[in-house]
């Protein structure tokens, strides 16, 4: 009984290996590799295996002849590749673009002076604040973004220079300076009235806009004022004109210090 069983088994056996290695339909196994050399399936389904191979996955084939890889098809190499391999297409412009990789990203060219800039309202703003982090950062904000905004100025550069070698660092004073001084000096483009007392001032405060503008202004109010008032006493008029001549403040300054 023992025997009969056995053999039963032996024949059982040999059908099953007779199936795995030699019927073609079901018998071939299909080991998927990965670009890494890692297994990730095993199968007996070719449509799944010709999806891969397209892919690119590397295919071993487990048959009655033993492990094997599975050779690429010529028709699953796209025809579009082989142009490539012309001599001709050597010097195709297409042929020499880099392509990056989905999660490359370009990084911008940082700007290398206004980093140093930065950092000097840094330093300066940790020096006058110590401890006192709400205002360094308020501090460097504004230092930057008036920074910013001189970069970007380009009409008046005299003035934008002046403005600059006064307060260096600080752009907070160079820009409140540019902005006053650009003003003034197109104000004194307008005046037409006292000329000879704005070519004076002029004269004496040369680029500085907002001194000619203050200087001619502070002129022009002792002008009219000595005007108004010069004939209550012409001797002391004439003793403060003959020493101070045209500068009208101080003719009024020493015709009221004479009265």
């Amino acid at each position: 009984m023992k025997n009969i069983k056995f053999l039963l088994f032996i024949i059982c056996l040999v059908f099953f290996l007779n199936v795995i290695f030699f019927n073609c339909s079901f018998a071939t196994l299909y080991i998927l590799k990965n670009q890494e050399g890692k297994d990730i399936w095993i199968t007996n389904q070719e449509n799944i295996v010709s999806k891969y191979e397209k892919l690119g996955y590397v295919i071993w084939v487990l048959g009655a002849r033993g492990l094997s890889q599975k050779s690429i098809e010529p028709e699953s190499i796209p025809n579009k590749v082989q142009p490539q391999l012309e001599p001709e297409s050597i010097n195709f412009k297409t042929q020499t673009k880099v392509v990056l990789p989905p999660t490359t990203k370009l990084i911008p060219t940082p700007n290398s002076n206004r980093d140093k800039i930065i950092e000097i309202f840094k330093k300066e703003a940790s020096l006058k604040w110590g401890n006192n982090y709400e205002m360094v950062n308020y501090t460097v904000r504004n230092q930057t973004q008036a920074y910013d905004w001189v970069v970007n100025q380009t009409k008046y550069p005299d003035i934008m220079a002046m403005a600059k070698n006064k307060w260096q660092n600080n752009y907070e004073m160079i820009k409140y300076t540019y902005e006053n001084q650009v003003e003034a000096y197109k104000w004194g483009l307008s005046q037409s009235a006292y000329p000879d007392i704005l070519a004076k001032a002029k004269q004496k405060w040369g680029g500085n806009h907002e001194m000619v503008k203050y200087e001619y202004d502070q002129q022009v109010s002792a002008y009219k004022w000595l005007e108004n008032n010069k004939v209550k006493n012409p001797e002391a008029f004439k003793r403060a004109s003959n020493k101070w001549g045209n500068n009208y403040v101080m003719v009024k300054y020493e015709y009221e210090k004479g009265n």
